[in-house]
């Protein structure tokens, strides 16, 4: 009886069994199908992205800081390919903008405008990888890296082809962060993160930071050795090229404590508005970083938070580092109110959202109905977000480049008469020489416009007439421009300026001059004479202007 009685009961137990693994292995399926999904979601995310930011951003055209790169170095000339760009070791991206210049020239924008694009994404896909390896579900790590995909705000670094830079830096320091991210001791992943790592500090600044970041995520995860590895080497190499190279652009920072406190605030505040886009939401995607950082990591074991928290909490440090290094240089000069601008609020989002992706995991976790508000406060910020890059040419009219002025200049036969050295466009070009444009049309970089305007024909005429140098001219007679100065000028006729900038235009005529930077050479010589002209101080914000001669 016992017999019968066990054997129905072994009967009985033996479908319950099966059908608990069935289930689990049901829900497995089911878990790997729903990542599956969000993980195609997020490529759709990235080919629409792709797609806006070429479509909205088709404005942008070659501008200031990409003139630098185009005009004024040279790829076989080691110092020019070491020296920096505003403080900036920028030597891969240099060498980027020859090879571009090299195949297409002036001819389009959207060769130099997709490597930004490309490197964006690639950002992006790398956030979304640091998300998921914290424990964040699929859908909150495709929604949270999304965001970022579509950030509008941060536009300047995606669709202006110069920030690729910055965004490079900001992928080699996310590549190095991946793999420097892992248990045990140095392998081939850290070798191969330590030459991402070097590779982002010939790009940008940017990458200070992203080292900072990998050697903070390297000892709350593995240790002090670990972080040496991945910051000593690279301090080296950046101490190195600072002194041979960079020292002398360097200036002693003036800006105050408070001033740089500001400027992080500033930063921190307007992206994580930015964010959510609506008012006041900013406060609450800032308290529910708080909040859910507390949920995920508060109840973790020692192990289980230095893998979950390493990457994701460093990141969130280095957003204040970030803007703590650019406060110093910046704040001074510039104002705390500079940390709004787009190229820093896009990197301190970078640093910011997988942080923000854990907390909003943590609170679904928690609660359904509050992770769901969570989860809203991200998406509603992305259709904001897409208006803001709609609207990208309106908000960025100033820098968006002069194609038909810069075309405009070696198609005018005065441009064969006046010496090569000539930068006609010193305010928004200041590389860039009439025999650089020449050499261009030559060899075919640099296309015809067809129709050039009356006023632009005027203008680039009266742009022509002068020659700004930097070597010393007899100062006498000198003045200080209070008041615009007429003087008819003549050809060979040299005067000395000092103080603030100095506008140059024919009398009565507003929308023909220019305008000279001392800074750029005390010396202006009219080329092209005679000449009628109105001399006056361009900005007495920044000093009034003092003609000699």
């Amino acid at each position: 009886m016992i017999q019968q009685s066990s054997a129905p009961a072994a009967k009985t137990l033996e479908p319950e069994g099966d059908s608990g693994t069935a289930g689990a292995a049901r829900a497995i399926r089911s878990a790997d199908r729903s990542a599956q999904f969000a993980a195609l979601a997020f490529v759709g995310v990235l080919g629409a992205a792709l797609a806006l930011f070429l479509v909205f951003g088709h404005g942008q055209w070659f501008f200031l800081d990409d003139w630098d790169f185009l005009a004024n170095r040279r790829a076989g000339d080691l110092s020019d390919l070491l020296r920096p760009h505003n403080e900036h070791w920028s030597t891969l991206p240099i060498l980027v903008y020859r090879a571009l210049w090299q195949l297409f020239g002036l001819r389009t924008y959207v060769p130099y405008q997709l490597v930004a694009i490309l490197l964006h994404l690639t950002a992006a896909v790398l956030l979304r990888q640091v998300i998921r390896r914290a424990g964040v579900g699929p859908w909150i790590a495709t929604v949270a890296a999304s965001l970022f995909a579509l950030f509008g705000a941060g536009d300047q670094d995606i669709v202006w082809a110069f920030q690729m830079a910055w965004s490079a830096a900001l992928v080699l320091g996310l590549t190095h962060l991946v793999l420097a991210d892992h248990d045990g001791p140095i392998d081939v992943r850290d070798w191969l993160g330590l030459l991402a790592g070097l590779a982002g500090l010939l790009c940008s600044g940017v990458a200070v930071t992203m080292v900072v970041v990998v050697g903070l995520s390297a000892l709350i995860r593995r240790g002090w050795r670990a972080a040496l590895f991945h910051t000593a080497p690279l301090g080296f190499v950046y101490l190195v090229w600072w002194v041979a190279f960079a020292r002398s652009e360097y200036t002693a920072a003036e800006g105050s404590a408070g001033a740089v406190l500001r400027f992080v605030w500033n930063g921190v505040s307007t992206t994580f508005g930015e964010i959510g886009q609506l008012p006041g939401v900013g406060i609450v995607v800032g308290v529910l970083l708080a909040v859910g950082l507390f949920l995920a990591w508060g109840g973790l074991d020692r192990d289980a938070l230095r893998r979950r928290a390493a990457a994701p909490g460093a990141l969130l440090v280095g957003s204040v580092v970030f803007l703590a290094i650019a406060g110093v240089g910046r704040a001074a000069d510039l104002g705390a109110e500079m940390a709004r601008a787009s190229r820093y609020l896009h990197v301190v989002a970078a640093l910011s959202l997988p942080a923000i992706g854990v907390a909003v995991d943590a609170l679904m976790r928690r609660s359904r109905a509050i992770g769901s508000v969570a989860v809203a406060i991200l998406l509603i910020g992305i259709p904001w977000n897409v208006d803001l890059l709609a609207n990208y040419d309106s908000r960025a009219r100033d820098m968006l480049g002069t194609p038909g002025f810069m075309l405009a200049i070696p198609r005018l036969p005065l441009a064969t008469e006046v010496p090569r050295p000539v930068g006609p466009n010193p305010e928004l070009a200041p590389e860039v020489t009439v025999g650089w444009l020449l050499d261009g049309v030559a060899a075919g970089r640099v296309p015809d416009p067809r129709l050039i305007s009356p006023l632009t024909r005027a203008n680039v005429a009266f742009r022509l007439s002068f020659l700004q140098a930097r070597r010393q001219a007899e100062r006498s007679s000198c003045r200080t421009l209070r008041e615009p100065v007429i003087r008819t000028v003549t050809n060979g006729q040299t005067f000395q300026i000092d103080g603030g900038p100095i506008h140059i235009s024919p009398p009565g005529n507003r929308f023909i001059g220019v305008t000279y930077m001392p800074t750029s050479g005390h010396t202006f010589v009219v080329v092209r004479g005679p000449l009628t002209v109105s001399m006056s101080s361009a900005d007495s914000s920044k000093g009034r202007a003092v003609l000699c001669g």
